[in-house]
């Protein structure tokens, strides 16, 4: 449980609390000879708070990356108007840190409307197996809360983008009547699923930026159809397939992968939800 919020932080104050890192990057002191000291940004549901660390920075900048949660200590001071952290020192959160909700911002979107959106997708998925998945995904409570909140720097915009998304594949498979619609709306719904992870475990957010959403996204699909033995296998790799294409179009040797990649990229072009 969260004790201390930035936007609660006075000068002088000492501060002993998990954060969640925006930015981290060295900066060399005035006198180079000296070495260098690390740049922070911090940020829990509050806001943001700059810190320095000085000692050991080096060291730190080897194992820390934006999007893990630390446990800091620190001093705060009134830098031109502002609060600064002088940091003493930091770590790796154990993994029982705070949620997710007590260390981002409020998504951007209405959740409930947007889940109700995707729930609605999986009523109209014909295929039992497909709509078992995916209810599997969407009736998992620490998955939804998840995928609420992802990805890590704009919370909410996974669920748009989702949702943007399936109007979209609507509208296409409206014009493309031949086109597997339970595929193309299930790779819609389970595509950015990856992002999910960076929220989930403590080194998540290394593994989305190291190995990407895809990938994870068709690990978690993975982990599902292992629990569902009378999945259609050919039907498994269709769906897989789909996902892991969906960010390269070359790459697609399915309609329905294709269809996915190709609207991503038409998404991409147009104004953020």
């Amino acid at each position: 449980m969260k004790r201390q919020y930035i936007a609660d932080i006075k000068p002088d104050d000492q501060v002993a609390d998990v954060f969640r890192v925006v930015e981290a990057r060295l900066a060399p002191y005035r006198d180079e000879s000296k070495g260098q000291y690390m740049h922070l940004l911090l940020a829990d549901r509050s806001g943001q708070v700059e810190g320095r660390l000085w000692e050991q920075a080096e060291e730190a900048a080897a194992w820390l990356n934006p999007g893990e949660v630390v446990r800091v200590r620190a001093r705060a001071k009134l830098y031109q108007d502002r609060i600064r952290l002088r940091v003493d020192s930091l770590e790796l959160a154990e993994e029982s840190a705070p949620a997710a909700a007590e260390l981002l911002p409020a998504p951007m979107v209405d959740v409930a409307e947007a889940l109700a959106a995707l729930n609605g997708a999986v009523t109209r998925i014909g295929q039992p197996a497909l709509r078992e998945l995916l209810e599997s995904f969407l009736g998992d409570t620490d998955f939804g809360t998840a995928l609420s909140m992802a990805p890590v720097e704009r919370p909410g915009a996974l669920l748009a983008a989702t949702v943007q998304l399936l109007e979209l594949a609507s509208a296409v498979l409206r014009l493309a009547p031949k086109l597997d619609a339970d595929l193309l709306l299930a790779a819609v719904l389970l595509h950015g699923a990856g992002h999910t992870a960076a929220l989930s475990s403590r080194r998540g957010n290394k593994a989305v930026a190291w190995l990407g959403a895809a990938a994870l996204s068709d690990q978690l699909v993975s982990e599902r159809l292992s629990q569902q033995p009378d999945f259609p296998p050919d039907l498994a790799i269709d769906l897989r397939h789909a996902i892991l294409a969906s960010g390269d179009a070359s790459a697609a040797r399915s309609p329905e992968a294709l269809a996915l990649a190709r609207l991503k990229e038409l998404q991409a072009a147009l104004p953020a939800p």
